[in-house]
């Protein structure tokens, strides 16, 4: 692969799986993708991470652990951070837990834009939920985001397969909505869950490869579309744009 190491994740859906329906799926797709297929050696991401767009800035709201270890990272790959917190002790407490986490590297930190202004996010080309927040917050952020955030720009949040369909209802954007989970370690470092909902577009999804894989970490796609197993299945292309569709 010319990428990271890639893999789609099968989890156990509601209500269980239909086996010889999601067979009769997977043989379909066989059957119509025939001479089209690429080989299984291929990097199933390339394509996606080209259709992405470039990531210029990025915003996270909410000085939490996650937030702040989020931030160092995108510092660490010199893309500039905006920081919010809705209470400036917490914001200061944030900025604290950064300065003593970046070993010296005080340039990056030049990079980085702390505020509790909200709609200092609106330049972002991708903003990160990292706040924790009951069902009513998640609510009252994404609207508020739908609201201040550019057009084209990627929102993420935390939440699992329900969460990021139940949150992009949310925004008048579903296709920018999706999931994101960090710091599963595995054998080869450390590994970037991306969670898309049913209407998250190839554009964001692909928008979101593209930086991981600048941060130099792995990435892990779960897919929508499929019920879930308790097993890792190399990710197929094929298997992807049919997930997008």
């Amino acid at each position: 692969m010319s990428h990271m190491q890639y893999e789609t994740r099968y989890t156990l859906a509601p209500g269980g799986i239909d086996a010889r329906a999601m067979n009769a799926r997977i043989a379909a797709l066989d059957e119509d993708l025939g001479s089209d297929r690429r080989s299984a050696d291929a990097d199933p991401l390339e394509g996606l991470a080209a259709q992405g767009r470039a990531v210029g800035r990025v915003g996270i709201v909410g000085a939490s652990g996650f937030g702040i270890g989020l931030a160092l990272r995108v510092l660490d790959a010199g893309i500039p951070v905006t920081l919010f917190e809705l209470e400036r002790a917490s914001l200061a407490k944030g900025i604290a837990l950064a300065r003593s986490s970046a070993n010296g590297r005080d340039g990056r930190m030049a990079l980085l834009a702390a505020t509790v202004n909200f709609h200092h996010l609106k330049d972002c080309d991708l903003i990160v939920d990292a706040a924790p927040s009951d069902t009513a917050g998640k609510q009252k952020l994404f609207r508020r985001l739908d609201q201040v955030a550019k057009p084209g720009a990627v929102l993420a949040t935390q939440a699992s397969h329900a969460g990021v369909a139940r949150i992009a209802r949310y925004t008048r954007r579903a296709g920018e909505v999706l999931g994101l989970h960090m710091g599963s370690v595995s054998m080869t470092g450390e590994t970037w869950q991306i969670v898309p909902g049913k209407d998250t577009s190839r554009t964001s999804l692909g928008t979101l490869v593209a930086l991981i894989w600048r941060l130099r970490q792995e990435a892990e796609v779960c897919d929508p579309c499929y019920a879930f197993i308790d097993v890792k299945t190399p990710a197929q292309p094929w298997n992807i744009d049919q997930a997008l569709d």
